[in-house]
């Protein structure tokens, strides 16, 4: 919920309350002005206008129909306001910037994020809704692919934190890949995603391995169970938490899923104790005592590695050397353990990098092992 507080006053006043969603950013009516705008977190952001009568929410509401199906932001004002750095974004624009001269009542484009992307070939997505078994509405994510018909083999690839962080209508670098080569790409907003204020957020807690795994694998039927996606083709994929939800949710659910690509995973959570730079600082130590949970039991239960006898299906580790979140000895005690379970599994470990893969020639050459193992196990070529 959005208040407006007058301290000198001492009055509080309600302007915007936006349901299950909270509040997310401000558009200020230029260089130093108040708000006239709100940006909900909603899954999909629409925007809120504080005051329509205000000539900046006129000016906004223009761009937003002279770039219909994106969303557009003013990032930053020359001090008289005569100039505004403007930024557009969509599920199939990575993100343009102009620049507007409203002396002149002109607008003109100073760049592209990426060059040379065609909007034609990227794939929309879409936001979807669905209850899991103990009646909690949940959405995600999907990407279709423009070519082909359901159902199409398909990637559920969760996101990192896990707590805070949600995936939200926008373009985005893995779906559109993924898409691309053929696969649906499903991303859910589990139980403990950000967004949906700190109740929601909270409810994720110590459900590493439990609830949250469960909310991926009931969008997951949901998909299959709606036609979307071929029950026989899917695999998991995800980076950080992602990598461990890629590996963790096949454990809990042997029979969904072909195939798991962990990146930069969190695979013993003990670890997460002792290991990494979330245990350098006291807030960090806390985080886990709180959210992740230190029974050495439940933990034990809760990890993949050691879990490793239960997950029957092929699985790809990616990792960077100098991982300091996510330190390398996560990736070297599963790929062990998989080893002892007679299970080897495809590697692709990179020095000189971190927590994810940040040299141009390395992400390609992920992506092109990722489109080999995805096509070995799922793809169009595994039939």
């Amino acid at each position: 919920v959005l208040y407006k507080i007058d301290f000198a006053k001492g009055t509080r006043e309600k302007l915007l309350a936006l349901g299950d969603y909270s509040v997310g950013a401000l558009l200020t009516a230029g260089f130093d002005g108040e708000p006239f705008a709100v940006y909900s977190n909603a899954p999909k952001p629409s925007i809120q206008y504080l005051d329509n009568t205000s000539e900046w929410a006129k000016l906004h509401a223009g761009l937003m129909k002279q770039f219909a199906g994106n969303l557009v932001w003013m990032e930053e004002f020359s001090r008289d306001n005569s100039k505004v750095l403007v930024s557009v974004s969509g599920d199939r624009n990575p993100g343009q910037y102009y620049l507007m001269d409203r002396s002149k009542n002109s607008i003109a484009k100073v760049l592209d994020s990426y060059e040379g992307i065609d909007p034609s070939k990227l794939a929309p997505m879409r936001v979807i809704e669905f209850t899991t078994a103990d009646e909690l509405k949940l959405n995600a994510m999907l990407t279709l692919p423009i070519t082909g018909q359901a159902p199409y083999p398909m990637v559920v690839m969760s996101h990192g934190g896990p707590f805070g962080v949600a995936d939200h209508w926008g373009f985005d670098t893995d779906a559109q890949f993924l898409a691309n080569r053929g696969y649906a790409v499903l991303q859910v907003n589990y139980r403990g995603s950000g967004g949906r204020g700190k109740t929601f957020e909270r409810s994720g807690f110590k459900q590493w391995g439990g609830k949250v795994m469960d909310d991926i694998a009931a969008g997951e039927r949901y998909a299959t169970d709606n036609g979307v996606a071929d029950k026989d083709r899917i695999c998991t994929y995800g980076a950080s938490f992602g990598g461990y939800a890629a590996l963790m949710n096949p454990i809990r659910y042997p029979d969904l899923y072909k195939c798991a690509i962990g990146y930069v995973g969190v695979y013993d959570l003990a670890y997460m104790a002792t290991k990494g730079d979330i245990d350098d600082t006291r807030r960090g130590r806390y985080y886990v005592e709180t959210a992740v949970g230190t029974d050495e039991a439940k933990t034990k239960a809760e990890s993949p590695v050691h879990n490793a006898s239960k997950l029957k299906i092929p699985v790809m580790l990616v990792h960077g050397k100098d991982d300091q979140r996510v330190p390398l000895i996560h990736y070297k005690a599963m790929s062990d353990a998989l080893e002892r379970q007679g299970r080897p599994v495809e590697s692709l470990v990179k020095d000189a990098e971190g927590h994810g893969f940040y040299k141009e020639a390395n992400r390609i050459e992920l992506y092109e092992k990722m489109e080999a193992f995805l096509d070995r196990h799922i793809g169009a070529k595994s039939k």
